[in-house]
Formats: C-alpha cells, sequence, structure tokens
C-alpha cells in the first residue's frame, strides 16, 4: 500500500481553495423566530466551537441540506440547536442579499419562520447560553448578521 505524501495533500489542499477564491458562493438558509408563553425571542450565543461570529446571539436557523426542502429543515434546526419542536411553525418572509467573506462573497437566500417552543431548551455545541428576551430589546450588533436581518429587515 502507498503512502500518500504530505506534499500532496498540501497543493491538493490548496487547489481546492483556489477554486473557491474569489467566486460567489450561494447559500440557502433558514432562520426561525421562535417564541415563548410570553411571546419573548430565543436567542441563542454562538460558542467557540464555530467558525464565524463567535459570541454573537442568533436564532435557531442554519443552511439548508441539498435534496432538503425548507419546511423539513429549519425543523430539523430548531430540534439540533434546542432539542426542541416548534408548534404553529410558518413562514414569515425571504430575504436574499450578499456576504463579503475574506477570499469570496456569497449570495444568501434566508427564509424566515416562526413559532412557538414549549419544550425546555437543550443546546448543541454551536451555543454556549441562550436567552429569551423582548424584541425591543434586541441590540441589532449583539446579533449575529442573518439574525439581524431576518428580525430587522
Amino acid at each position: 500500500m502507498k503512502k500518500k505524501n504530505s506534499r500532496t495533500k498540501k497543493s491538493k489542499s490548496s487547489r481546492q481553495k483556489n477554486k473557491v477564491k474569489g467566486q460567489n458562493l450561494v447559500f440557502s438558509t433558514v432562520e426561525a423566530i421562535v417564541r415563548d408563553d410570553k411571546n419573548r425571542v430565543l436567542l441563542l450565543k454562538r460558542s467557540k466551537n464555530n467558525k464565524f461570529f463567535i459570541g454573537k446571539w442568533q436564532l435557531p436557523g442554519g443552511k439548508v441540506e441539498f435534496g432538503e426542502n425548507v419546511d423539513k429543515a429549519i425543523k430539523r434546526e430548531i430540534l439540533e440547536e434546542t432539542g426542541g419542536y416548534c408548534s404553529d411553525l410558518k413562514s414569515e418572509k425571504v430575504l436574499s442579499f450578499t456576504m463579503e467573506f475574506e477570499h469570496s462573497s456569497a449570495t444568501i437566500f434566508l427564509m424566515v419562520f416562526s413559532g412557538k417552543i414549549k419544550d425546555p431548551i437543550c443546546l448543541s455545541s454551536e451555543h454556549s447560553k441562550f436567552k429569551f428576551v423582548s424584541l425591543s430589546s434586541i441590540k441589532k450588533s449583539a446579533l449575529a448578521p442573518m439574525s439581524a436581518r431576518a428580525l430587522f429587515d
């Protein structure tokens, strides 16, 4: 059996990175404005396990997987990130915008949902804390960019 040389791995990795460099990527994402029985909004604090926006607050949500419809995606994301289910889940709006990154940009299609949660919150490793807050007390600057758009655009 042939051993792969580390030099080959680096060059392949570099080639893969260069393919993305300067390209415009496209992502379909979902986020949910989840409320409790007091009509407060659920925010999750991004943990150090994330690549971007560490320490920012966000709504439950994430990327839509290939072949997945948005209804299944938002239910999956809510369950993965909170350990619970939302009732009365409904589509609120669709936003599209461009985000700039270090070597590329991305066109984001964001489907925003709303719903109620009654289950106790059980966080995944993606988040370090959670809180329920009134919409009027949320500071846009404390939010990850997509959640800021979901709430205020």
